[in-house]
């Protein structure tokens, strides 16, 4: 038979028994077995009982923080698996005083979130009231917005009583659904009617195109001017939707009254380009100071000629186009790096270029960076449905970042190559000294 061994003056809770440390019964708990003794018997009864202390300690931490905290109701799971936690935890001491603590506090917190739900319930009554109100409105974008903060709110009130959460939370949904709906069949019936219209736009469009390429002439006039009276009575449409739909009608009837003053004027304007590239071309490589009033009177007569009906006009506008924006870019870069260092122009051009190499891959580096983020954000949609207008201008969007990245790319590779020239002409004179 087991000789077991008390120990009071340590704690009346546990005793020793065979080399075994033992919890005594509580309530429906028998006695429990809850270590062994390693050094000595009063020194393992007393590793229990700081064990113990241990516990009580954690609880009233907890009771502290339910009392500061402003979302009391976070710690009511935290307190019920610490009450499960006591029937295998291994400690000498008061157990049914901890569960008693434990109750209490879970009473505190109950208390709590009762008062809370019914606080909660007030609100979403209020909000499911609000709802119902907004919900046959036809100022489709200020309601939106109201019920979209209306829906925040909701989000953040935390749950009413049980009994009442579902039916409030069914109403004030439906009230939403049934704006929302709605707001979906009004679109859709204004979305057939601006796609009507836009498609007149383009037919009309089309059709000027279409004069255009079989040379224009007098024998079109009256047609021409019928295509102008039928663009006007087509009706309005959202520029997102209208996109450069004007701006084009608009070169293409710039362009047939051109072409109907000279019976060559097919060819002139071509020569035209071709003129107006070489120009654009020699002030680039003339480098700073950029000749920048000349360039875009140049766009300004390149836009009013607009597209021609010949093989090369599409390379020439591509050529154009590049050209005009290194330009812009590389003025732009000179007079960054005028406006943030002293004397910048003179500096030795060694250091000149320099300079600006470190500012355009700074430059490159952030422009890189909005690219990725402009992807991240819209880069799925476009690739999903390219076709689609809505996407068309995010596309012309990410074009631009890309033209501007290949723009600052080419820049930066003369910049670089031009650096790389100065130094093996720096060394070479120096060797020209040495020597």
């Amino acid at each position: 038979m087991a000789t077991v061994k008390e120990y009071p003056h340590i704690t009346p809770y546990g005793y020793v028994a065979d080399g075994k440390v033992y919890l005594k019964g509580y309530g429906e708990y028998p006695d429990r077995e809850i270590g062994v003794v390693r050094e000595s018997d009063e020194k393992s009864l007393q590793y229990f009982v700081d064990r113990f202390s241990m516990m009580r300690q954690k609880i009233e931490d907890v009771a502290k923080a339910v009392e500061t905290a402003e979302n009391k109701g976070s710690y009511l799971m935290k307190l019920i698996h610490m009450r499960e936690q006591l029937a295998t935890y291994n400690g000498l001491g008061n157990f049914p005083e901890l569960y008693e603590r434990i109750q209490e506090l879970e009473a505190k917190i109950n208390a709590y979130i009762s008062a809370n739900r019914l606080k909660n319930e007030a609100i979403k009554r209020a909000l499911v009231a609000e709802a119902e109100a907004l919900k046959s409105s036809m100022d489709w974008k200020e309601t939106a917005s109201k019920l979209k903060e209306l829906k925040m709110k909701w989000i953040k009130t935390g749950s009413a009583p049980k009994e009442v959460e579902e039916q409030l939370s069914t109403a004030f949904h439906e009230a939403l659904n049934v704006f929302y709906e709605r707001r979906k069949q009004f679109i859709h019936a204004q979305a057939v009617q601006i796609k009507e219209k836009v498609e007149k736009y383009n037919k009309l469009l089309n059709e000027i195109r279409k004069i255009n390429k079989q040379g224009g002439g007098v024998s079109f006039l009256q047609q021409v001017k019928q295509l102008q009276a039928q663009w006007k009575e087509v009706g309005s449409v959202p520029k997102k939707r209208l996109g450069k739909l004007p701006s084009m009608f608009k070169k293409e009837i710039d362009q047939y009254f051109k072409n109907l003053k000279s019976s060559n004027a097919k060819k002139s304007p071509i020569q035209l380009k071709r003129e107006m590239l070489e120009m654009t071309d020699n002030i680039l490589n003339l480098g700073s100071p950029y000749n920048i009033g000349k360039v875009k009177q140049m766009q300004e007569k390149w836009k009013q000629l607009g597209q021609l009906p010949h093989p090369e006009d599409k390379e020439l506008n591509l050529k154009f186009r590049i050209a005009c924006n290194e330009i812009f870019e590389s003025h732009f870069l000179d007079r960054t790096a005028y406006n943030l260092f002293d004397q910048f122009y003179k500096k030795p051009l060694k250091e000149q270029t320099a300079i600006k190499v470190e500012l355009l891959e700074k430059s490159l580096k952030q422009d890189s960076q909005e690219l990725s983020e402009f992807n991240a954000k819209y880069g799925a949609q476009i690739d999903a449905d390219p076709t689609n207008p809505a996407n068309r201008q995010l596309i012309q969007e990410r074009n631009n970042y890309i033209n501007k990245l290949k723009t600052k790319q080419r820049i930066l590779k003369k910049l670089k190559d031009s650096l790389l020239h100065l130094c093996l002409l720096f060394v070479l004179s120096e060797l020209m000294l040495f020597f």
